[in-house]
This record gives C-alpha cells, structure tokens and sequence, in this order.
C-alpha cells in the first residue's frame, strides 16, 4: 500500500463504466479515468455521442498512461435497456472495477403541476435503475474485487 499518489489514484488497468457518459459531469469523469489508465466505457443513450466521445477521450488522453475509452450505447430508463447494457458489457469484459451511475433525468415543473409520468420516469432513472444496474453488475464487480482493492 503507497499512499503516493500517482499509485493511490491509479487507473491503470481498471475496467469502469461510467453511465451519462457522453456529456457533463459523466464525460469529465470518463475524461479523468482514461487520463489515469483505465478502460472506460462510455454509456449514454445516444450512439453517436458515445462514439464520439469515446474516440475522443482516447485520443486525447489515452497515450497518456495506457487508458482507453469505448463506447457502450444503452437506454438505461428501463429493465429491459439496464439488461442490455450488462449483457453487452459481459460480452466485452469478464470484470468490472468501478460502475458510476451517473446517469439521470429531471423534469421542470412546479410540484403542484409536476404530472405523475414525470415522478415515474425521474424515479425510475435516479433511483429505480440505478438499483437494478448496480444489482446486475455485482457478478462483474465482485470478480474484481481483491483484498486492498475492492471494486466500487
């Protein structure tokens, strides 16, 4: 264990997914991981985007300490996209170091307006699907894991 920080804040190796991936927030993170060595996949829900900025990021970045992004497209505001992004993922990679559920939506209206299929579609993509994309990438993640390093 080093607590310098080139190696406490290693990338190197890792394999992470970072879900809203393509732009703000997700993207900087995708942007820092690769800088530091890892193997980024980029979620998002829009192909292109993720094509784009996977490119990009590894260009950028990725000669930097080995780290690489790639795109992984899915539409995580149902059960059904949450189970295709994983069974992708599971086809590329036979671990997972870090998920980041960054993904998320909002709806502007007033609380007395806010129309009830606006609750359900920010509920299941901040909360619901979060839970279910954790919950079926713990088979990945705890493959990762080792004693010192576990996976987040």
């Amino acid at each position: 264990f080093s607590l310098n920080g080139g190696s406490l804040f290693s990338m190197k190796d890792k394999v992470c997914l970072v879900t809203g991936g393509s732009k703000g927030i997700g993207r900087m993170i995708c942007s820092g991981f690769v800088a530091n060595g890892a193997k980024v996949y980029v979620c998002s829900r829009k192909a292109n985007l993720c094509d784009m900025v996977a490119k990009e990021l590894t260009e950028k970045y990725g000669g930097q300490n080995g780290g690489s992004a790639h795109s992984l497209p899915g539409d995580l505001s149902s059960i059904e996209g949450v189970i295709s992004v994983v069974e992708e993922l599971k086809k590329r990679e036979d671990k997972l170091h870090v998920l980041i559920n960054n993904a998320g939506a909002t709806w502007g209206a007033p609380l007395e307006e806010f129309p009830d299929e606006a609750w359900e579609k920010v509920m299941n993509l901040n909360v619901r699907h979060v839970f279910n994309l954790t919950q079926k990438c713990i088979p990945l993640l705890e493959k990762a894991a080792v004693e010192g390093d576990p996976a987040r």
